[in-house]
């Protein structure tokens, strides 16, 4: 049976710095799932805009984080502008979330509060959602053994929760406001406790995307 409730993450790198004819892409892509019959949640992270600012923030990390939240929902704002089905409003928490789905269309959302990387507030709108997938759109075009670019580096079809986070801190995880790489803890927490699967697909080609949700196709499925 065809999955029907899908959680979409796309790297906020692929918002900002702008580029105007990937993110109508992207717009084109979820109008269609949508009109398929796709029951939709798209969360986008901070980007560029992010780390520029959190780079100039004070020391505090929470002030840091909340610039983050707030770049990632600029990002939000200007995606869901170019979504005909999508709500015109980024909600602020996740019960806003969940009151703006009842409309039955789109709701896009950008970063919840500090500490949260915006993976996580997409693995906790899926586990509230009891979405079949989360698509996460990132830089790279699947999980692989060591980073992408060390010679004895393979590529993974399909990986556990755990072995994601294992791979993840023998390489050097960052988990900085503005630099939650791939995947935080928490957001691994979540997929883990509700068997959420979670396809990895490079977000640079918004067709990914569809092929992920519609044909199952994906550079990497983590899952249990």
């Amino acid at each position: 049976m065809e999955m029907k409730k899908v959680v979409i993450k796309i790297s906020g790198k692929f918002i900002s710095p702008l580029d105007e004819p990937l993110v109508k892409e992207y717009a084109k892509i979820i109008d269609e799932l949508y009109e398929r019959g796709y029951n939709m949640a798209v969360v986008v992270g901070g980007g560029s805009t992010a780390r520029k600012y959190i780079e100039h923030a004070p020391e505090s990390k929470s002030l840091k984080d909340f610039i983050g939240i707030e770049a990632a929902r600029l990002n939000a704002l200007l995606l869901s502008l170019h979504v005909k089905n999508a709500i015109k409003k980024v909600p602020k928490s996740v019960n806003e979330v969940l009151e703006l789905m009842s409309s039955g269309k789109v709701v896009i959302a950008g970063g919840m509060q500090p500490g949260q990387s915006t993976n996580a507030v997409s693995l906790v709108l899926a586990e509230l959602m009891n979405a079949d997938m989360v698509v996460n759109a990132t830089t790279v075009d699947a999980i692989y053994t060591e980073p992408p670019n060390s010679p004895g580096a393979k590529k993974l079809s399909k990986v556990s929760y755990d072995e994601v986070k294992r791979i993840l801190e023998s390489s050097g995880w960052k988990q900085e406001p503005g630099r939650y790489e791939l995947f935080d803890a928490l957001s691994l927490e979540i997929a883990k406790r509700s068997n959420i699967p979670i396809a990895v697909v490079y977000g640079g080609d918004p067709s990914n995307v569809r092929r992920a949700i519609v044909e199952g196709i994906c550079g990497t499925l983590v899952t249990s």
